[in-house]
């Protein structure tokens, strides 16, 4: 697995976030986003637990008692469906400064947190969406990238605001999501022995993962010139609208995406998740 290098990115992903929330008007911050129930303010607010829960744990190593059993997987998402529904639900008695000011202080820890980590080194918490029970920090750090960059562009979607789509920004959000997929198929047990499977993420980046299925195991393979057997091109201001279930409807977005083979294989692709929800 290649390490992806987000943590150079955490300080202007803030910094972007608080110019976003800085421009808002009162009532924009109680307007809708695209995950049902909740409000940008709401996000923004899950933001602000994000970093100040990571830093309880990691720094203080303080972890609250619950009867999940962590190892389950949906008992782990229901966990962290309650944990952030609770908090979201007190913190609408806050100001919107207040929560501002809380992003601030504690997303600057985080970054000055990670950048003491050594990437290799094990990781406090495994990527659960990339079904590892062990994960190195690089990739631990890159899903937190992932995580603050794709409720930002939730809220700015909700309020018409420039979403961040630079390659700077946008490319390892895309090289992080795609590490899940070979562990996406082996779970689902697709498999298709020999079979050579291309995604191409298009548009603001161009990006380009082949997977080849040997002895019923998924895996990344170095491109060729072999021709894949299926093959989808996916453009990258709708893939991760999908992966993260911003929208879970991919029918609203198969008219811009080319799938070209296993039609199975390739909505299975669409259906990466990429968020414990």
């Amino acid at each position: 697995m290649k390490a992806v290098d987000t943590i150079h990115l955490f300080e202007d992903l803030s910094q972007e976030l608080i110019y976003f929330l800085a421009e808002l008007k009162p009532d924009e911050w109680n307007t809708p986003s695209p995950i049902a129930g909740r409000s940008v303010k709401d996000l923004a607010a899950h933001l602000a637990d994000g970093s100040m829960r990571r830093i309880s744990m990691q720094r203080d190593h303080y972890f609250p008692a619950h009867q999940h059993d962590l190892t389950q997987y949906e008992q782990l998402i229901d966990y962290i469906q309650e944990l952030n529904q609770s908090w979201m639900e007190a913190m609408r008695r806050l100001s919107p400064r207040v929560i501002m000011e809380m992003i601030k202080k504690y997303d600057k820890e985080v970054f000055e947190l990670f950048s003491a980590l050594k990437p290799e080194d094990d990781a406090l918490l495994p990527v659960a969406w990339a079904y590892q029970q062990v994960s190195p920090n690089w990739f631990d750090i890159a899903r937190e990238y992932t995580e603050k960059w794709h409720h930002q562009m939730q809220m700015r979607m909700a309020t018409g605001r420039t979403l961040l789509m630079s390659e700077r920004f946008l490319k390892p959000v895309y090289e992080t999501f795609l590490l899940a997929l070979p562990a996406h198929l082996n779970h689902l047990a697709l498999f298709y022995e020999n079979h050579l499977l291309e995604i191409e993420i298009t548009g603001e980046i161009r990006l380009r993962n082949r997977l080849h299925c040997k002895n019923q195991v998924w895996s990344f393979v170095d491109l060729t010139a072999t021709t894949a057997q299926t093959s989808l091109r996916i453009p990258a201001s709708i893939g991760w609208i999908l992966f993260t279930n911003t929208d879970r409807n991919i029918g609203n977005y198969l008219n811009n995406i080319v799938l070209e083979g296993n039609t199975e294989l390739g909505y299975a692709v669409l259906n990466l998740k990429t968020v414990l929800s």
